[in-house]
């Protein structure tokens, strides 16, 4: 009897969550219904934790060490977990899948400076930035294209600067998406696409 209750619950949250998220998504009703099977066969309770996330991004990844994957694991679960209480629920994967997936580029760089925020203070420094794309840059298991950590620093630390036209040494959000958005050279080697 458990299971059948498990399995009706889980189809009365599917439908809510897509008669409330579905249609603010990029995605088609299909689509939606196919993330939120993929969601509900990993995650039964409906409720992603940090060391869930984390230890099943290390499984996907292969290419570094388990400290450099988990430490960017547990920035990606910041950005999915939009309320701060500690797990993903269904629409918050939902919206995440669909940003990283169908958003436009302003919708991926707001998901980024969640991501790029790694004090959640509401600014990023050039620190922040160096280390996240290293991190990421770290985990690319083909690294045709890819840059040293010594070329991703140079690139950082000339575009950052001429983001910062204060001299701050930190980027609030729109400084950092205007910013973002006018560097090709950032853009070349950022985690979305």
């Amino acid at each position: 009897m458990g299971i059948l209750w498990s399995r009706l619950k889980q189809r009365r949250e599917m439908r809510k969550v897509l008669s409330k998220v579905g249609p603010t998504t990029h995605f088609a009703k299909h689509e939606a219904e196919y993330w939120m099977k993929i969601f509900y066969k990993d995650v039964p309770n409906g409720k992603l934790s940090e060391a869930e996330f984390v230890e099943y991004f290390g499984n996907f990844y292969t290419a570094t060490d388990d400290r450099s994957k988990s430490t960017l694991a547990r920035q990606i679960f910041k950005a999915f977990d939009r309320n701060n209480n500690g797990h993903v629920s269904l629409r918050e994967y939902l919206m995440g899948m669909s940003t990283l997936l169908r958003g436009d580029a302003l919708e991926k760089l707001e998901w980024s400076f969640i991501l790029f925020d790694l004090d959640g203070d509401g600014l990023v420094s050039k620190e922040d930035m160096e280390g996240v794309l290293m991190l990421y840059n770290d985990l690319r298991t083909n690294k045709e294209g890819g840059k040293s950590d010594e070329q991703l620093a140079a690139i950082v630390d000339q575009e950052f600067n001429l983001i910062d036209r204060a001299g701050k040494g930190r980027l609030g959000k729109r400084q950092f998406i205007e910013g973002v958005s006018r560097s090709f050279r950032l853009l070349d080697i950022m985690p979305i696409r």
